[in-house]
């Protein structure tokens, strides 16, 4: 059966589709809870000109190495998701997620987005659980470009749990809502669960044909043993996961924090650098110009 594989525009970013036709989206967390740059979370007061240097850092790889990059807003308020929002907006144009642990919070997210008038590239993270009422009424009143879903079964991380709570719980919201294609968080548990994410994303894109994911990076300091080897070892763990899970179809990678982003960007364009030509050269593909394909043969100098 042929697959109907749904493509989303983010911003000036693009997602989905069929595979190595677009690069992933590969995501890095900002404000993130202890972020040494936050003062005071609950205000939203930060280092604005430490965050400028990191958000600058961000837009230079994205566009050094021709990977679709985006920044992964984490905020303890409404106060301090409005002042993140407003500045970052203000410092990138690559596409946002609007990230919460509180309800209220991604509804005040959301609202600042649509004064902003940045809802085209921001993505709403994320229906879940225990998602309320309030939510969908607010994404119902302010469309972002994206809604991601949580679509993690603890009673059962199998790739056919993944797709029954799809179909189950989230498509009778997301049709409430109007959403025809989400963006899809398999969920990562611990570094061993990865192995089920990747039999997840292909499960849900070969059922479904949505953008698929996952933010595997949380896990990594719970791995004791590799912890302890230090954090090159680590890293190279991370661009392990990053890169399998790419391999398995993955749309979007959380990577973790944006201190990591260099490490990110020159794995995953190492990677496109793969898929991407297999895409031009048997699948007849039209690679976007700044793909890594093309970008990564044109280094000059060193890494900023």
């Amino acid at each position: 059966m042929l697959v109907n594989y749904h493509v989303l525009k983010i911003g000036d970013a693009t997602i989905g589709g069929l595979f190595g036709s677009n690069t992933g989206l590969v995501v890095g967390s900002i404000f993130y809870d202890k972020h040494s740059l936050v003062s005071d979370p609950f205000s939203g007061e930060f280092d604005i000109s430490r965050a400028a240097e990191l958000v600058e850092r961000v837009n230079k790889l994205s566009k050094r190495y021709g990977v679709q990059m985006a920044f992964d807003v984490i905020a303890a308020t409404s106060e301090a998701m409005e002042r993140f929002l407003e500045f970052i907006s203000a410092h990138t144009s690559l596409p946002l997620i609007i990230n919460a642990t509180e309800a209220e919070v991604r509804i005040a997210g959301l609202e600042a987005a649509a004064k902003l008038g940045i809802l085209n590239r921001s993505i709403y993270a994320s229906l879940n659980e225990d998602t309320v009422d309030d939510e969908l009424e607010a994404l119902g009143r302010h469309r972002p470009a994206a809604v991601m879903i949580l679509a993690s079964d603890v009673s059962n991380p199998t790739p056919e749990g993944t797709c029954e709570m799809i179909e189950n719980y989230y498509h009778p919201m997301l049709k409430e809502i109007g959403v025809v294609a989400p963006i899809v968080d398999v969920g990562t548990m611990d570094p061993p669960s990865i192995g089920l994410n990747i039999r997840q994303i292909q499960a849900v894109r070969e059922r479904f044909g949505y953008p698929v994911g996952c933010a595997f990076s949380n896990c990594f300091p719970q791995w004791t043993s590799v912890k302890n080897l230090g954090r090159e070892w680590v890293n190279l763990s991370l661009a392990t996961a990053l890169a399998v899970c790419r391999a398995a179809g993955a749309d979007y990678l959380h990577y973790g924090i944006i201190e990591k982003a260099a490490i990110a960007a020159h794995v995953s364009g190492t990677a496109e650098v793969f898929y991407g030509f297999a895409a031009k050269e048997l699948d007849g593909y039209k690679l976007p110009e700044s793909h890594p394909l093309w970008n990564m043969f044109k280094f000059s100098g060193e890494m900023e």
